[in-house]
């Protein structure tokens, strides 16, 4: 099976950190968020894996060349001019995925922890099965059609259409996760230009009898894309890593930990804070810690800081004297 992984975005609602790093390369919980994305998928023999990129294009090559991405081969669909959106961008790849079957196709930066085993190889055997033209992962989510546009189904999960208001004949509404098993057929729909995949030719698909469905995910998923979400989700992955008990989301992140830093990572925990930091770095005794905080390896963290609710990307530096709360340190 062939992957694309949409990275070209200029992830315009964690400014000003993405000015700095694409958002695929921002760390979280030790490791850029690709690598999340890439652990979703690490169970599927993955033959061709495609990139595509738009801002910060060169950061986006050197993230992906460094990360050890288990497919056979790497390419890159560079985008310039103009960003060509999900649908747009999957069009202008067309020629690694045309003719060549089932291919998978998500969002660069998310983070989803599937509590049950094989749940992605299990979907790409039903999606097979079923003959979808394309089968979206979803799970339940009390902001649906009002925080987000929802995946409006029938009772036997077939997709209807999207957005916050409801469809006729819909039973209910899902949250997508930003990933999806398609068919090779929906480049006849993908028009050229931009395109969004779901409302453009997932929708148009839809209107001429293609199936449509989604797969319900047992999982935790984390929105990532403002800084308030961002931080809250290095909370949580904090809370799973530093529990004492083996729970499934704990296991997943620490094994996508393994797999996608090229540190090892150590939970340390002080009278007020939970620190996750890369074997090599010594935080000294004087630093005031408060909440929680993540260093990347080779971080540097002086004497006489203030760090509360601070994620530290690898090779940083925080001087002496910094007190910083609710920060990302590029």
């Amino acid at each position: 099976m062939n992957l694309m992984l949409l990275a070209a975005g200029e992830g315009t609602r964690l400014r000003p950190y993405t000015l700095i790093k694409p958002k695929p390369a921002i760390p979280l919980a030790g490791i850029p968020l690709a690598g999340h994305s890439l652990s979703f998928t690490d169970h599927l023999d993955i033959q061709n894996l495609v990139v595509n990129t738009f801002h910060l294009p060169s950061e986006i090559h050197k993230l992906f060349k460094n990360l050890p991405t288990r497919s056979k081969h790497l390419y890159f669909s560079d985008e310039k001019g103009q960003i060509q959106d999900t649908g747009g961008g999957l069009g202008q790849a067309r020629s690694f995925f045309q003719n060549q079957g089932d291919f998978f196709l998500m969002n660069a930066d998310e983070v989803i922890l599937p509590l049950k085993d094989h749940a992605v190889e299990k979907a790409v055997d039903f999606h097979r099965q079923q003959k979808a033209i394309a089968t979206l992962f979803v799970m339940d989510h009390p902001g649906v059609g009002t925080e987000f546009g929802g995946v409006w189904t029938d009772a036997n999960n077939n997709v209807l259409g999207f957005g916050k208001q409801p469809y006729a004949k819909a039973t209910r509404a899902w949250h997508y996760i930003g990933a999806q098993i398609l068919s090779d057929r929906i480049f006849s729909y993908i028009p050229a230009g931009p395109s969004n995949i779901l409302y453009g030719p997932v929708t148009d698909a839809i209107a001429k009898g293609e199936k449509v469905q989604v797969v319900p995910l047992d999982c935790i998923w984390f929105e990532t894309g403002n800084p308030k979400s961002f931080l809250e989700a290095n909370n949580r992955c904090l809370d799973f890593l530093s529990s004492p008990q083996a729970t499934p989301q704990k296991l997943f992140l620490e094994s996508t930990v393994q797999k996608y830093s090229s540190a090892q990572f150590v939970i340390e925990k002080r009278p007020e804070a939970v620190i996750w930091r890369a074997q090599d770095v010594v935080i000294p005794p004087s630093a005031k810690l408060k909440g929680f905080v993540v260093v990347g390896t080779q971080a540097q963290v002086a004497a006489n800081v203030q760090l509360e609710n601070v994620v530290i990307n690898e090779k940083a530096i925080v001087s002496d004297g910094a007190s910083l709360k609710d920060q990302i340190i590029l």
